[in-house]
């Protein structure tokens, strides 16, 4: 995941830097996407907080060690789902700036433009002056 990560703060730099253009009618659906799953991995976060106390593995010793080493491994063990979900977040989080972000600067870009093609139009009906 570090990888992941380290991958997209660099495209992410690259885009405020104004390296990095995606075609708008593309990245917006990308950026949707980002969204949905980002609010879909928050809940399931959320919801591994009824899955940290396991119940109902009988009355013996080793269940309840059973029962404590699943509760674990949803919230505060070793490589837990709770730190999973917050990696990906992450992650996503990055994809979907760096996607606004290109995207905004292609906008500009395209404004920028227009603007100054219409100022050298005003200037040629205006004599050049």
């Amino acid at each position: 995941m570090a990888d992941e990560k380290n991958r997209w703060q660099t495209l992410k730099a690259e885009a405020q830097a104004g390296n990095l253009y995606l075609d708008p009618s593309v990245a917006k659906g990308c950026r949707d996407a980002s969204n949905k799953q980002i609010e879909l991995f928050k809940t399931l976060k959320d919801d591994l907080v009824t899955l940290k106390t396991v119940t109902g593995l009988g009355r013996f010793n080793c269940s309840d060690q059973l029962a404590k080493m699943l509760g674990m491994k949803a919230v505060g063990g070793e490589r837990d789902f709770d730190t999973a979900f917050k990696e990906h977040i992450e992650v996503l989080e990055l994809i979907r700036d760096t996607i606004e972000i290109s995207v905004q600067k292609y906008e500009n870009q395209q404004s920028d433009q227009v603007a100054a093609t219409n100022n050298k139009a005003a200037e040629l009906e205006n004599g050049g002056k």
